[in-house]
């Protein structure tokens, strides 16, 4: 599936200084090539921990998985009491002055994956003598302990202002002395009595992912609402950009017509659907159901821009498509050919059609040949002289030769906003209404007016040909 290669920080704890991976760590840019694994989490090339000794001893010291919270402003060797993994996550031995790095890849690896919560590490050593290191209240910031990840880009986290690292000594033979706050640290061992390190870093923290898709399906009666028995189209392409306008993935819907762009980083997108041959996009944004419409902008098929969070999967995103070839038909012929005279009924086939948006207050769904004769006459739902009365033929006779296979790109948006207008507003309103809405009726007409009658769009059906 598609993945985006970046890494986008939702927690970085403030002045994070970013470092290579030589003997001394040094400033890079951030890093902009961190890939995740399969689990959500960085997969990390190293992780070292480096400690300042300003006092060396000769023993070796052990790096040791603390598994329980503390806090440096309250720990003691009491209240901490021993909670440290016996397995020996890396060695060091401080016999010299100055940086010791210490091999801590595995641990920090499973810190990231969640295998381990990070309470951080404890240093200790068994035999007698005594390090001494710099703490994160070193005086010299540069001197403070630092744990650099390397992906292999690397970031090197080190105590700031803000606290992004916490660490204390805890000694036996002061049990119950907090030692937070010393600008030293220590290991060793001095008649019996432990003297061990706490260190513990605020590790970024990595968003969880999110996934964009749905269906394109066939909307057989071209009413934008993926509607019970209209398949899915298969092969077509899909498109996935950022808000910023750049390409991130492109993939074809499958048997179904389903198509999923997962494992995004938290962030704004938007979908591109393109067409295939011979077809059109239903009208955009149509019923009251967002799961259920067509979200394909009828021009450019491109969807409005959407912020996915992490962990969030919006399956809401979808294109209808109708087989847009054929021709067109004048209201005069469908009212003719709705099975009331020697002609074959060839309009119940067509049916539903919604004349306004589904379920709207205004709207009319004709489900019937009766009432869509009735509508075509202008006799009934008002009269002739009244536009919202010639806007229900005009649109219904748009409508039916869409049905039948014309296209209806030229036509779509005019569909949309006389949709939008009869949802609220029916034939006993047109009395009511400003010179500006009656003019936009009179507009819509004459769009709509010309398609019947093949001067734009598709062209005019020969009249006497059966439909398509």
């Amino acid at each position: 599936m598609f993945k985006l290669n970046r890494l986008v920080w939702l927690t970085l704890v403030a002045a994070l200084l970013v470092a290579s991976c030589s003997q001394q760590p040094t400033q890079s840019n951030l890093p902009a090539g961190w890939t995740r694994s399969l689990s959500n989490a960085v997969t990390i090339n190293s992780a070292t921990l480096w400690v300042y000794v300003f006092d060396p001893a000769l023993e070796e010291v052990r790096v040791h998985r603390a598994t329980s919270p503390w806090d440096e402003a309250t720990v003691t060797w009491n209240s901490f009491a021993g909670a440290y993994a016996p397995e020996v996550f890396g060695t060091f031995t401080p016999n010299t002055l100055g940086w010791k790095s210490i091999d801590v890849t595995a641990l920090v690896q499973a810190w990231m994956d969640g295998t381990y919560p990070n309470y951080g590490f404890l240093l200790e050593e068994s035999a007698s003598g005594l390090a001494w290191y710099h703490s994160s209240e070193a005086t010299d910031p540069t001197l403070r302990p630092k744990l650099v990840i390397c992906t292999p880009d690397c970031v090197t986290i080190q105590r700031d202002l803000f606290g992004t690292v916490n660490d204390a000594g805890i000694i036996a033979i002061y049990p119950n002395t907090r030692f937070g706050a010393q600008p030293e640290l220590v290991t060793g061992e001095v008649s019996d009595l432990q003297k061990q390190t706490l260190i513990r870093f605020e590790l970024p923290v990595i968003p969880e992912l999110a996934a964009i898709g749905d269906y394109v399906w066939h909307d057989l009666n071209i009413n934008g609402i993926q509607d019970a028995g209209e398949p899915g189209i298969p092969g077509v392409t899909v498109r996935l950009y950022s808000c910023a306008g750049e390409l991130l993935g492109t993939q074809a819907t499958n048997g179904s017509g389903l198509y999923l762009f997962d494992e995004l980083e938290p962030g704004s997108y938007y979908v591109e659907f393109v067409l295939p041959d011979g077809y059109s996009f239903s009208p955009q944004d149509q019923g009251s159901d967002d799961a259920l419409d067509s979200d394909a902008d009828v021009t450019t098929g491109r969807t409005i821009c959407t912020t996915l969070e992490g962990g969030e999967t919006d399956l809401t995103w979808d294109a209808g498509m109708y087989f847009a070839v054929g021709c067109s038909h004048t209201i005069g012929y469908w009212k003719t050919h709705a099975g009331f005279g020697p002609q074959a009924d060839v309009v119940t086939p067509l049916l539903p059609i919604w004349l306004g948006t589904p379920g709207g207050a205004r709207s009319i769904n004709v489900t019937n040949a009766a009432l869509a004769v009735q509508l075509l006459s202008q006799n009934v739902y008002g009269e002739p002289s009244n536009g919202i009365t010639k806007l229900y033929a005009q649109l219904l006779g748009a409508k039916l030769s869409m049905a039948d296979g014309a296209s209806g790109s030229v036509i779509a948006a005019t569909i949309a906003d006389a949709d939008a207008f009869l949802a609220n507003y029916d034939w006993t309103a047109w009395s009511g209404l400003s010179r500006t809405t009656r003019n936009r009726v009179s507009y819509w007409l004459g769009i709509l007016d010309n398609y019947n009658n093949g001067l734009i769009g598709p062209g005019h059906c020969d009249e006497v040909s059966v439909t398509m």
